[in-house]
């Protein structure tokens, strides 16, 4: 099973919508995981539109992570 995912930020900035990507449930499951210690360090993130950001971790510390989950149907 494939899913779709989405990482959105959400600070006192604004929100800020990641690229879509496409993963498998072992690679979700190691995504979470490593999303545990987001509030540890600074964050990058890839936009929608395909521009690049940095966060340093004084943002981090502020902000909320979102990730956007949807299974793709296997054909």
């Amino acid at each position: 099973m494939d899913l779709e995912i989405q990482m959105v930020l959400i600070n006192e900035f604004g929100e800020f919508v990641g690229r879509k990507v496409i993963i498998n449930m072992e690679q979700y499951q190691g995504f979470v995981n490593l999303s545990k210690t987001f509030y540890t360090a600074g964050f990058e993130l890839t936009c929608e539109d395909g521009s690049f950001m940095i966060f340093p971790p004084d943002i981090v510390q502020k902000s909320i992570l979102k990730i956007k989950k949807r299974i793709i149907e296997n054909e």
